[in-house]
């Protein structure tokens, strides 16, 4: 499908599209793998036909229409955002303060470390030569 051919569709048809691509995609693969794939150039055109729709979603003219979308549910946002925030209120209220926080940090747990028990010192074991065994 050319580019030209998919910017007259409307968003949710090309969306639609998509899906239907993605599908035939799959089929195409399981084809593959069973070894009954005729065309095997048909999976690099349908991969380039979806990136092409996806691109095309994404430019200027698609993006609008998503703008003009939210734009409207933003209008109806306010109501339901000033009722979450005064949930966010009470429920701070109404939690009990957690207990601080410990040091995690390298100097505390060496520090900590150091108190229960001290390290054994490293010592090298001697290397027996045939002289000493004799």
């Amino acid at each position: 499908m050319k580019a030209s051919e998919i910017r007259t569709l409307t968003a949710a048809e090309i969306e639609a599209k998509i899906v239907e691509l993605k599908e035939e995609l799959f089929n195409l693969k399981f084809q593959q793998a069973l070894g009954s794939l005729e065309n095997p150039a048909r999976i690099t055109e349908v991969k380039r036909t979806i990136a092409r729709m996806k691109t095309i979603l994404t430019e200027g003219s698609y993006s609008k229409e998503k703008k003009e979308v939210k734009k409207a549910t933003k209008k109806a946002a306010p109501k339901k955002e000033a009722a979450k925030a005064e949930e966010v209120v009470e429920a701070k209220e109404e939690a009990p303060k957690a207990a601080p926080k410990k040091r995690t940090t390298k100097k505390a747990a060496e520090e900590t470390a150091t108190e229960e028990a001290p390290k054994p010192k490293r010592t090298r074991a001697k290397k027996t030569t045939s002289s000493d065994a004799e």
